[in-house]
């Protein structure tokens, strides 16, 4: 109702003053941003003078101004190139009529500004705090503002959340909140209606930021990557630098190449030790944190090179004191260890006779091995092992003892063979430096010692020598001795420049003794024999077993088999294909390449009757109605083991008929009882 009563005073203005403006209305509403004129002008003897703004500025004839005038042969007309807000307000056209009276007439510019929302489409708010989530609307007419959350656009009605002039404010934000809203605005001036919608994410402010370096970390001529770790939401952004301003940017070919939260340095030297610095932030929390790593560049381990030393021991120099020095040339002090090993890889430590001294090696990185009393078991070569921080290495100390050859096995004196037969003998030794082996047989009857060697004995078949470990050698006579043999003693010798030697005695092997039967177990067509071996072989291994045997009534049924010998320990033995209910009388021997024992004491064995096997059944016990339990014991096998057992049932009906049988069930011959 005001506007029209302002609306009928101006007409009566412009009638009375006898200004005319067009557009003829009193207020008018245009675009935003959009070229607007409008015309002044006067009846007869009315002068048309200029054009004032809303702010009280008296607009000038400029052709080249945004707002400027146009005097016109019928009027003054204001022309606005580019219509914004701060052209809204009443414009007044002043003129004097002919009496020299002022006179005015006025225009009210409505400019008219869509919907527009000044807002973030993504935002963020922390748990348990209180956040605006703004979004200002900027309308002409004013625009009326509404809120509603999540995909189905429900309104707000809990009291955790108020409306404010310039967005939505939310109380002690909670999980529920990580949801979209929507800013809604209309103008019913106009009709428009728009919607804003607004991605809330929970947040977390920076916090435990950390740097870490990835094992083994910075060494020299390799790569170091440092890793910055932090705590936020959303997830934090990374930025590196070097002492307070140098910037790393990821360019992927430099010495540093930063690829999201790492820094990778490529090939350190000492110029990369210093301070790096890492800043995470995120758009929640721009300002973040900054951690600092103090980056010492790790110096691999060079070590000295040991010269060998070698030394000879014997009963002339029976102690001597040797020591080696391992020292670090170049390479960071930082968790340095210095170690010793044996040629084994085991741990040096100090014993009774050798001692570790790492009083130096803080001071001058130096350890040192010692050998207070050098023994030929300390022959070898020493690892001095050093590590520190980022890299091991190792340099060999080698320790060569000269000592006597030592014969260390075999523990026996006397060697046993048949004529014919090969004999084997085996000498082992320790020695440093590598000896020279050889056989030697001993000739007693003319007290001549005579080497052994292939071309001029041809009883020898072969001699070996290997190496057996670092300082051990073995050689092997393989030797077919004839009857002259016997008696004489063969001799293997080790010469490093000092000789040791060993002696064994060729005696002619001896028949084995007799062999005993401890056991007996007949069956209907098979006896089983457990053989005893003999207490002595007569030196020689043996080869098989010898068994005579025959029916006690039938002296033409005498049988000899053989069954090879498999160990020393008693020995089962089988025959097979025997009659049925007949008594045997049987003996054994055993036999080596000496010869044949003499047979065992005979013993007397019955084959058993072939019948069917009787059983009785010693219990039927119903466990439920679905369980029963069968029991029996078997009376007599019929002369044979029991192979298998079988089972059938099959149900009574109440005429006491059987039904059907079922398939036999087979059960294992060794059981007495089934469920």
């Amino acid at each position: 109702m005001r506007y029209k009563q302002k609306k009928f005073i101006y007409l009566i203005r412009i009638v009375f003053n006898q200004l005319i403006i067009q557009p003829n209305e009193s207020s008018i509403l245009r675009d935003q941003y959009k070229p607007f004129i409008a015309l002044c002008s006067g009846q007869e003897n009315i002068r048309v003078v200029s054009w004032e703004s809303p702010s009280l500025i008296h607009i000038e004839e400029n052709g080249n101004g945004r707002i400027t005038v146009e005097r016109k042969s019928y009027g003054l007309r204001l022309r606005i190139r580019n219509l914004t807000q701060n052209e809204q307000g009443i414009w007044k056209c002043l003129g004097f009529d002919q009496n020299g009276k002022s006179i005015l007439n006025t225009l009210q510019i409505n400019v008219k500004i869509p919907i527009t929302f000044v807002s973030e489409p993504i935002q963020y708010a922390e748990l348990n705090s209180n956040v605006l989530i703004r979004c200002r609307v900027i309308a002409n007419p004013s625009a009326e503002i509404s809120w509603f959350k999540g995909r189905d656009k429900i309104n707000l009605l809990s009291s955790n959340y108020e409306q404010k002039t310039d967005g939505l404010k939310i109380y002690r934000v909670s999980s529920v909140d990580n949801d979209t809203f929507w800013c809604q605005a209309d103008v019913t001036e106009t009709g428009e209606s728009k919607e804003y919608s607004i991605q809330v994410i929970l947040a977390k402010t920076i916090s435990s930021t950390r740097i870490t370096c990835v094992s083994p970390c910075a060494v020299e001529k390799r790569t170091a990557t440092l890793i910055c770790e932090a705590n936020g939401m959303p997830l934090p952004r990374y930025t590196w630098y070097y002492g307070e301003f140098n910037t790393f940017h990821s360019n992927g070919i430099t010495k540093f190449v930063v690829r999201e939260n790492r820094l990778i340095i490529n090939y350190v030297d000492e110029t990369d030790n210093g301070r790096y610095t890492c800043h995470a932030f995120n758009d929640y929390d721009k300002q973040g944190q900054r951690i600092d790593y103090n980056l010492n560049v790790i110096i691999p381990l060079q070590l000295s090179q040991i010269l060998p030393i070698e030394i000879s021991i014997d009963d002339q120099f029976p102690t001597q004191r040797v020591t080696f020095s391992c020292r670090v040339l170049r390479g960071s002090s930082t968790n340095l260890s210095l170690e010793w090993f044996y040629p084994n890889n085991t741990l040096v430590q100090s014993t009774d006779g050798i001692s570790i001294d790492i009083s130096q090696m803080m001071t001058h990185h130096l350890i040192e091995l010692t050998f207070n009393s050098v023994r030929r078991e300390h022959h070898g070569n020493y690892t001095c092992v050093g590590k520190n921080l980022g890299d091991r290495t190792s340099t060999i100390a080698q320790f060569l003892v000269k000592y006597k050859p030592v014969f260390i096995s075999p523990d026996i004196t006397h060697v046993y063979s048949a004529p014919g037969h090969q004999v084997t003998m085996k000498c082992r030794f320790d020695s440093y430096p590598p000896p020279i082996m050889r056989w030697i047989k001993l000739n007693t009857n003319h007290e001549e010692n005579q080497m052994l060697l292939e071309e001029i004995n041809p009883q020898m078949i072969e001699i070996q020598t290997k190496q057996i470990d670092s300082t051990i050698y073995q050689t092997e006579l393989t030797y077919k001795p004839t009857e002259e043999d016997f008696g004489l003693k063969f001799q293997c010798q080790a010469d490093n420049s000092r000789m040791e030697k060993h002696t064994f005695t060729l005696q002619r092997a001896e028949l084995p003794h007799r062999v005993r039967i401890i056991e007996v177990e007949p069956h209907s067509t098979t006896i089983n024999l457990t053989v005893q071996p003999p207490l002595e072989s007569g030196g020689l291994p043996l080869l098989q077993y010898i068994v005579k045997y025959e029916q006690i009534d039938n002296p033409d049924s005498l049988q000899i088999i053989s069954f090879p010998v498999l160990s020393n320990e008693t020995q089962t033995i089988e025959l097979k294909s025997l009659q049925v209910a007949h008594l045997y009388r049987i003996q054994i021997a055993v036999e080596s390449h000496a010869g044949q024992s003499t047979f065992s004491v005979p013993v007397q064995a019955k084959t058993l009757h072939g019948d069917v096997p009787q059983f009785h059944l010693t219990n039927i016990s119903c466990l439920n109605n679905q369980s029963y339990l069968i029991q029996w014991i078997i009376d007599n096998d019929g002369g044979s083991a029991i192979s298998q057992i079988e089972i059938s049932y099959a149900k009574v009906n109440k005429n006491n008929k059987t039904e059907q049988w079922s398939k036999p069930i087979l059960l294992q011959p060794l059981i007495n009882d089934w469920i």
